[in-house]
């Protein structure tokens, strides 16, 4: 018996990287895109560029991942949608504000012996999809973290640039209460075939299947490493390492800003999990995100990138998941506040711009 089919949602840096390694790990994979177009133009190979393995002044090595499909991911009424055969591992690699609606165009393809893995940026997308896949049959969540370093390729639309490996972790995301009393609801073989996949997957670096509380502590410090970094670059339009408190370049105000933002997040942290207190503290935090800082430090992050290509980003699932949670728990979060209103600020100017310059081309 051949391995398990995985489907692919999701055909960005992340989703194309991941695609990759479980073909290159054996599994038949089936991209899943937005439109008929794009399945055409898909020529059933992706192209992984090894950028961490690149000699110096050199072209960074290339490897290609081929006999992949590719469908349409939209619900039956939508015109030239695609095949309606059930789903059962289903990988979600889109930004976090795109992932329920992404769900839900394949909804009539997951059933309960379904399996959804998500790994998206920030916190709340496994409650999102839940919601936007409604009460009926609802498929095991499993939820990852990653931090592989990873862009587009320029020229490519089915490349990506692997530019600075990490590690991934997995965990089955807690199932809603169970219908009756004393029942269980077990996860399906599909939520193992697909963990088993995504761990087996040479170059991907994934550890076996965590509990779910040691795997919400590092999806927390990942919330607060992201909250801290992004928002700091994409709006000084600069690497990772610049925001590094050891970096000589910094002035005061620059040195004292990681500390800052970790502590509101520790307070946060504090009062929204009190059971995870011990666990996330203020320098346990910001040592977390200093390493990762000196670790990608020459990396731009995912938000910066958004910002540049003038998309949306996913402000509202990092500093803004904080930002509620410190509202629903009284905790004043001024630095996360402050933040999210500065790139919520860029993208309404950026939409805005790009509005007035489609109305100047339909209009000569």
């Amino acid at each position: 018996m051949g391995r398990p089919r995985v489907h692919v949602l999701g055909a960005g840096a992340v989703g194309l990287l991941f695609a990759a390694h479980l073909r290159w790990a054996g599994h038949p994979v089936t991209l899943l895109l937005r439109s008929q177009a794009a399945v055409g133009r898909f020529a059933g190979r992706v192209v992984v560029a090894d950028e961490w393995a690149q000699a110096a002044g050199g072209a960074a090595p290339q490897r290609v991942a081929d006999r992949i499909q590719a469908e349409v991911a939209a619900p039956p009424s939508h015109p030239g949608s695609g095949s309606s055969a059930p789903i059962e591992r289903l990988l979600v690699a889109t930004k976090a504000q795109d992932a329920a609606a992404a769900c839900a165009a394949v909804r009539h393809r997951l059933g309960r012996q379904s399996t959804v893995a998500l790994l998206q940026n920030g916190l709340g997308v496994a409650e999102a999809v839940r919601d936007a896949l409604g009460p009926g049959a609802q498929p095991a969540l499993i939820v990852g973290t990653t931090s592989h370093g990873c862009h587009r390729f320029p020229g490519e639309e089915f490349g990506t640039r692997f530019a600075a490996p990490g590690a991934c972790a997995f965990a089955v995301h807690p199932p809603p209460p169970p219908p009756s009393p004393g029942a269980v609801a077990a996860p399906p073989p599909s939520a193992q075939q697909l963990a088993d996949a995504l761990v087996a997957a040479p170059g991907l670096a994934a550890t076996p299947v965590a509990d779910w509380a040691d795997l919400h502590v590092q999806l927390l410090l990942k919330l607060a490493a992201n909250a801290t970094i992004n928002p700091a670059t994409a709006l000084a339009g600069c690497r990772n390492g610049r925001i590094w408190p050891g970096n000589d370049d910094n002035d005061d105000a620059v040195r004292r800003y990681l500390p800052l933002v970790c502590a509101e997040a520790a307070a946060i942290y504090g009062r929204a999990h009190p059971a995870l207190r011990h666990r996330l503290t203020a320098r346990a935090i910001e040592d977390h995100v200093a390493a990762v800082v000196r670790a990608t430090a020459r990396n731009r992050s995912s938000m910066l990138q958004d910002l540049d290509a003038g998309r949306r980003t996913e402000i509202g699932w990092i500093n803004g998941h904080l930002v509620r949670l410190a509202e629903q728990h009284g905790v004043p979060a001024p630095a996360n506040t402050l933040l999210y209103a500065l790139v919520r600020l860029r993208e309404q100017q950026q939409e805005q711009q790009q509005q007035e310059q489609q109305r100047d081309e339909a209009d000569p």
